[in-house]
């Protein structure tokens, strides 16, 4: 299941990845263009930020919310997923 989801992850980042090179290529101003997770939250990326009160967290998750792409991040978290598909075994 691990390794299933963290394939679905890898090929999602391939694609958004592709359709913000394709976007940024035509300069094109869309939704794909700039895609990072706070895009995405809306709203809710500040709290998300400022949920741990730690300088050190604070600093790590503004990265990942605000800067990192969107593909970045889901790319790490499908090698996550597949890193720990490949490690544990789940009975299905």
């Amino acid at each position: 299941m691990w390794t299933r989801m963290g394939i679905w992850c890898l090929l999602g980042a391939f694609f958004v990845w592709l359709f913000s090179g394709i976007s940024n290529f035509m300069q094109a101003d869309n939704f794909w263009v700039g895609l990072t997770l706070s895009r995405v939250l809306g709203d809710y990326a500040e709290s998300v930020v400022g949920f741990i009160p730690l300088a050190v967290v604070e600093n790590v998750l503004y990265f990942l919310v605000f800067e990192l792409p969107l593909y970045g991040f889901v790319l790490g978290l499908g090698t996550l997923f597949l890193v720990i598909g490949m490690f544990l075994k789940v009975k299905t």
